[in-house]
């Protein structure tokens, strides 16, 4: 039914009622399982219907319906709102949707502290903290639910470049760059309990192994070199050598067994043999003689996707280095990536910009876009639904990422 429209900012204020009603529904909304059935199209057709009906009540209690379907009800307003017959129905629809995607898919928490870049992000596994390291020479223990600082790591005398917690999430270690070190910290107290000494020049990456027995990190300038440490003692293990230019990332295949590294300036990844140190994959001009920033296995440790300035990512076969596919549309240089647990969506930090990707279709299926700067971290939570970025504006983000 055709209806006199609103006065623009009465309906304005309704909507904006509708975001605080989602608002306070959302972090209920994130406890229920992920997989739950998607609404059922007929009925959200109907709602959106009835956002055009005479009725005030029945309106307002369509706009409510609809909020809390949420991301269910997102696509379908999307396309009332180009295509429905009813012109106001059309205009409620536009900016509900634009409501929606801006609650459920745009900035839920901003975590305020660091003074400088934050570089890189890790996650508990159950979600509930996070860690940052920034060139501002600090580490930083989150609580994800309420974004508070927990533990700030003082001690690196550089920018703190990478960060990993330990199997038993009860320490962290850190390599400081410039410093040449990594360090071992209590995250109970933040007291460093170990100095890693042994690279020649600066130090980019570190990761610890699942298993917990193993230290891995990443050099760059005069000593290009990873090395593996044993975290109980703080002493150096085995050196691997390839890498002609800063080894920037490295991480460790989900089992264990492999580990990747970002050459950045050499232009390379590797695949490297935990056990052996060999290199399996020497992943040469992987980015069409552009730096290689990041890298990321997927969770069945069968596949590997790099990131680099020439603006795409790429997945690679872990077990021969074959290129599987390229993924475009990003608009500069991709400094960071990360993938989901299930595989289906990664993450793309870009300048200003963190792109989601459908990891099968290649498609872009969300863009958030609330940074200033490049984007230089970026993390899964679990679940997959929502995610962590930060970067060159200092500030680390929580967003809601589409199914």
């Amino acid at each position: 039914m055709r209806v006199t429209a609103l006065p623009f900012r009465l309906l304005l204020a309704a909507l904006l009622s509708a975001a605080v009603l989602l608002g306070a529904s959302h972090s209920a909304d994130d406890k229920k399982d992920e997989k739950k059935p998607a609404a059922d199209a007929k009925k959200i057709a109907k709602l959106i219907d009835d956002l055009g009906d005479d009725d005030e009540d029945i309106r307002k209690a369509a706009e409510k319906a609809l909020v809390k379907l949420g991301e269910d009800a997102l696509m379908a307003l999307k396309k009332a709102g180009k295509s429905h017959a009813d012109a106001d129905v059309r205009l409620r629809a536009t900016l509900l949707a634009r409501t929606l995607e801006g609650t459920v898919f745009g900035g839920l928490k901003k975590y305020v502290g660091h003074t400088r870049d934050i570089r890189h992000i890790a996650v508990s596994k159950d979600g509930k903290k996070a860690l940052t390291g920034s060139m501002d020479n600090t580490a930083r223990l989150w609580d994800v639910e309420d974004g508070k600082e927990l533990k700030k790591l003082e001690g690196h005398l550089s920018w703190v470049w990478s960060v990993a917690f330990s199997k038993d999430e009860k320490q962290a270690v850190t390599a400081g760059s410039n410093d040449k070190t990594l360090r071992i910290w209590d995250l109970s107290n933040a007291k460093e309990l170990k100095k890693l000494e042994g690279h020649g020049d600066r130090v980019y990456g570190a990761a610890w192994s699942p298993d917990g027995k193993l230290i891995l990190s990443g050099g760059a300038d005069k000593d290009t070199s990873l090395r593996t440490w044993d975290p109980e003692t703080g002493k150096e293990q085995k050196k691997w050598e390839g890498h002609k230019g800063w080894v920037w990332k490295v991480v460790f295949s989900p089992d264990g067994k492999k580990a990747a590294s970002a050459g950045c300036n050499d232009k390379s990844y590797r695949i490297w043999d935990v056990e052996t140190g060999k290199t399996l994959v020497d992943g040469q001009n992987a980015h069409d003689g552009s730096w290689v920033t990041g890298v990321a296995f997927t969770h069945d440790g069968k596949k590997l996707l790099t990131c680099g300035r020439d603006g795409t990512v790429r997945l690679w076969d872990a077990s021969d280095g074959k290129k599987l596919k390229t993924y475009t549309g990003t608009k500069d240089n991709v400094e960071c990536v990360a993938i989901s647990k299930d595989g289906k969506r990664f993450l793309a930090g870009s300048l200003d910009l963190v792109y989601v990707f459908d990891t099968e279709s290649g498609k872009i299926i969300h863009r958030f876009e609330e940074h200033k700067g490049n984007v230089w971290a970026v993390a899964f939570l679990p679940n997959g639904r929502k995610a962590l970025s930060g970067g060159e504006d200092k500030v680390m983000r929580l967003w809601g990422v589409p199914r």
